[in-house]
């Protein structure tokens, strides 16, 4: 009896052992899987994110389903979300997800990329200028037998082109930053002692200040850098009208979704394959200026329906009084932050009056007006720095010193692809590593990679790879693991947009839910007249450029026609575009020569998907290049010239045609305003509006 006893406690023991161990096991494997946003080690960028698996998981299945409702009902831990899982559709009763989708974006792929010749690999950009003197991670560096001035540069009240230097601090060795002087930015004017020597009366600031103001100092450095914020708890919105994340914002210029890829592989593959970021293919710019697309963006509106507020124009005001989209994320507690490095090009000064007031918290453009002055500030570096890398830093340093408020930035970088858009590959490696240091603030932090729009080397204009590409640049949005975890429907709805189209609109009203989650409860009525969706709900397969806002010449889901000879009237066509061309420059025809001939270089038919699909199924046949409408549409690539000769047709065009037929003839139209394809303009002329379409005369 005690034997058997013995057995069984024996038994029970191994019993509550295996018990124990299991629960062991299970609470090590949750551990390990609980939610975790620093990426792998930079030794091993390939093993990815196995955390954000799920991304993954719901690509496969939605490629699996395409029968069925792309989006399924995804229970919300903890019952965090439940409350968005009938707003958003979540039950997959949404029927219109069963049908095809209208727009059918070309696919294009670097496996099959016939305009890759254009293309060419760069050496490195080395920017190692040698220098006695400079500034790095805090450390005023000053060689033996040098002096340093360092001023702080202020943008004076209401003026957006304008700096003033103050605070002068002289210093005569490597020292730290001095923590008692505030800003964002600084010169550190540098010179020998030897011509700091004088036998006057002034002081070493004074004759210091003295040889900077005549421009006589060997070296000078501009720094941008943001103070540590004392921690202290933040002011935000209450807690059930905004999702706890960061917003940060960075916008490369000129790239499309293939060029971002082309020239910037390290980049991309770390953002959409380590970081698991969601890859929006379908996103289609609404113009082709930088303006275009950010105004949307930041405004949900087009220039169109903003208040006035170009150069030269009649009764015009400062951008103060449209409502971006940083002053409700101000509103909210939000620390902002808005940094763009082109002077030339940046996107509200070039054909807007800029600002009156201070946009954002932080502010880079005083930091831009100050560099210009410096001799070797119009290439590719500053310094001994990459002119991009000091937006990076400046970024990071924000990042860096708001430890415990939110934070909104929206970032530029335009000045390296402006006028080539191959340079961009000197962005990858600088860009990477920025990417790398963000580390510790992608738990909390929502990151949108993208491009404004798609511009492309001149001997590529014709194709129509090319003009694809130049409607769809790149959109790549990260969102953080414990959001994945914490909102999954809302994240996977999100996913299930990947493929749709999309526009800066549906980004704005994105941006707009993060910190007024009632709005994805409801329609806010204030967006009745406005285009776009958030991408937080479904975007649906049978949406159209139409009506999504974007018109017919950006639109990139177009059935691309060969036309036909004699199909178009090449005179009636001349004739309109030339009066067009000189119509935007005839008050200005003492500078501006008028023009007098153009040539095709190029010419498709666009008819929508829509059409074709309506077509097809109400006729029960193919549609053609010999299948007429009643209007036709015609994309138009064309040089022009001041002569009747076509000589010295430099000046390269881009517009769409409407053609409508009557009964006595046919009647011609433009579409589209006319778009400048290459980046000479007439300098000329002060109007940024006519720039494009003057020939400055000789």
């Amino acid at each position: 009896m005690p034997e058997k006893l013995f057995c069984f406690r024996n038994r029970i023991r191994l019993f509550f052992t295996l018990i124990c161990s299991t629960a062991l096991v299970l609470f090590t494997l949750n551990i390990t899987t609980q939610v975790s946003d620093y990426p792998p080690s930079h030794a091993d960028p390939a093993s990815g994110f196995k955390q954000r698996h799920l991304i993954d998981k719901w690509r496969k299945e939605r490629l699996l389903k395409q029968n069925q409702p792309l989006i399924a009902p995804v229970p919300c831990k903890g019952g965090k979300c439940d409350k968005f899982m009938g707003v958003l559709g979540l039950d997959g009763s949404d029927a219109d997800e069963q049908s095809h989708q209208q727009c059918d974006h070309p696919i294009y792929s670097l496996k099959n990329d016939t305009i890759a010749k254009a293309f060419t690999r760069l050496p490195p950009l080395r920017c190692n200028k040698k220098s006695q003197c400079g500034y790095s991670d805090g450390e005023i560096r000053v060689a033996d037998g040098w002096s340093c001035l360092l001023q702080r540069i202020t943008r004076p009240a209401g003026m957006d082109s304008e700096v003033e230097y103050d605070s002068p601090l002289l210093i005569s060795h490597t020292s730290s930053f001095p923590g008692d002087l505030s800003g964002d930015f600084f010169k550190l004017s540098c010179t020998s002692e030897k011509n700091l020597m004088t036998g006057q009366t002034t002081s070493k600031v004074e004759r210091f200040q003295q040889l900077v103001t005549k421009g006589m100092v060997e070296e000078e450095h501009f720094i941008p850098r943001i103070s540590e914020y004392p921690e202290g708890k933040p002011t935000l919105c209450a807690t059930n009208k905004c999702l706890p994340y960061n917003v940060f914002i960075l916008g490369i210029g000129s790239l499309s979704h293939l060029s971002f890829q082309r020239l910037l592989p390290k980049t991309y593959s770390y953002f959409t394959d380590t970081l698991k970021s969601l890859n929006f293919e379908g996103y289609n710019t609404v113009g082709g200026r930088s303006s275009d697309a950010f105004l949307p963006l930041l405004t949900g509106l087009d220039e169109s329906k903003q208040q006035e507020a170009r150069l030269h124009k009649a009764q015009s005001h400062y951008m103060d009084r449209l409502d971006l989209l940083w002053n409700a994320y101000d509103r909210q507690g939000y620390m902002t932050l808005y940094a763009e490095d082109h002077l030339k090009t940046n996107t509200f000064n070039t054909r807007f009056n800029g600002f009156e007031n201070s946009p954002t918290s932080h502010y880079m453009r005083p930091f831009w007006l100050a560099a210009e002055t410096k001799n070797d500030s119009t290439g590719l570096c500053l310094g001994n720095k990459a002119r991009h890398q000091y937006v990076l830093d400046y970024l990071l340093e924000f990042q860096k010193a708001y430890k415990v408020d939110r934070k909104f930035s929206f970032g530029l970088l335009k000045g390296l692809t402006h006028s080539d858009v191959n340079l961009a590959q000197h962005l990858d490696t600088d860009l990477l590593n920025f990417l790398r240091k963000m580390t510790p603030y992608l738990s909390d932090s929502i990151i949108l990679l993208m491009s404004d729009y798609g511009a492309l080397p001149k001997g590529t204009w014709k194709s129509q790879q090319a003009k694809a590409e130049s409607r769809m640049p790149f959109l790549s949005v990260y969102l953080p693991t414990n959001f994945i975890n914490n909102y999954t429907s809302l994240a996977r709805t999100m996913l299930s947009n990947e493929d749709k189209l999309i526009t800066p609109y549906d980004v704005h009203h994105t941006l707009k839910d993060i910190i007024d989650i009632p709005r994805l409860e409801q329609e806010d009525p204030r967006d009745t007249d406005r285009f776009g969706q958030s991408l937080f709900k479904p975007i649906s397969v049978s949406r159209t450029c139409k009506s999504a806002g974007v018109d017919i010449h950006w639109c990139a889901c177009h059935t691309v026609l060969k036309v036909l000879p004699n199909e178009v009237d090449d005179q009636k066509v001349q004739s309109l575009i030339l009066k067009e061309l000189n119509d935007k420059t005839s008050a200005h025809r003492h500078k501006c020569a008028a023009y007098k001939s153009i040539k095709t270089l190029s010419i498709s038919r666009l008819v929508s998907n829509e059409q074709v699909k309506e077509y097809e199924r109400g006729h029960n046949k193919q549609f053609t290049s010999s299948t007429q409408l009643e209007t036709d549409y015609y994309l138009l690539t064309f040089s022009s010239s001041v002569t009747t000769e076509g000589e010295g047709s430099d000046e390269t065009y881009e517009v769409t045609l409407k053609r409508k037929e009557s009964v006595l003839s046919r009647v011609y139209e433009l579409a589209s305003e006319i778009i400048r394809l290459d980046i000479e303009e007439g300098s000329c002329v002060p109007d940024p509006d006519v720039k494009p379409y003057c020939s400055c005369s000789k």
